[in-house]
């Protein structure tokens, strides 16, 4: 199991793990890259699909409009710098990063792109206990769409869910010091 490769890639995409019900990583180069526990600087992309539950959810969320949603992303940050934000405790906030996704709409599909900056919460004892997706400036899609799916993806229980417990088994694998 990659281990600060998995607590990034999620928590920058806000996805489970593959086997999680809701969404499929597809494309993904970044297990190579955090496996390596001597790269640093963290440079690789990563993408989602979603499932069909995913695809019922986000439709009833955009009142009919959007039917589908693949997303990549390259993930940049630094190693170190996440590692000592775990070991902080408290809320983790990883570095935005920007998403690029293709949405079906009307049986077309729109590009569209937006920030992504998550936040996981830690309790002092070191597990997660809460995590906020924080998307923002959805772009390609006139509002209230881009709010629809901005507030799908930011409020999806399953989503929030899935990446607290990806991190509860993603962190104790990470190096103590």
């Amino acid at each position: 199991m990659p281990r600060l490769a998995c607590f990034l890639v999620l928590c920058c995409l806000a996805v489970p793990l593959p086997a999680r019900a809701g969404v499929t990583l597809v494309g993904d180069t970044c297990r190579q890259i955090f496996d390596n526990p001597r790269a640093e600087t963290i440079a690789c992309q990563t993408g989602f699909r979603l499932d069909a539950a995913g695809r019922g959810r986000l439709a009833s969320n955009s009142f009919g409009l959007v039917s589908d949603l693949a997303c990549s992303a390259v993930i940049s940050a630094r190693r170190s710098e996440v590692i000592a934000k775990v070991r902080a405790r408290g809320d983790v906030a990883l570095p935005a990063q920007e998403v690029r996704c293709n949405l079906v709409s009307g049986g077309e599909p729109v590009p569209v792109a937006f920030h992504l900056a998550p936040v996981v919460r830690l309790n002092p004892a070191g597990q997660a206990v809460d995590a906020r997706l924080g998307i923002r400036d959805l772009t390609g899609i006139p509002e209230p769409l881009a709010t629809a799916v901005a507030e799908f993806l930011n409020n999806d229980a399953g989503l929030r869910q899935n990446l607290v417990a990806a991190a509860n088994e993603i962190i104790p694998n990470l190096p103590k010091r």
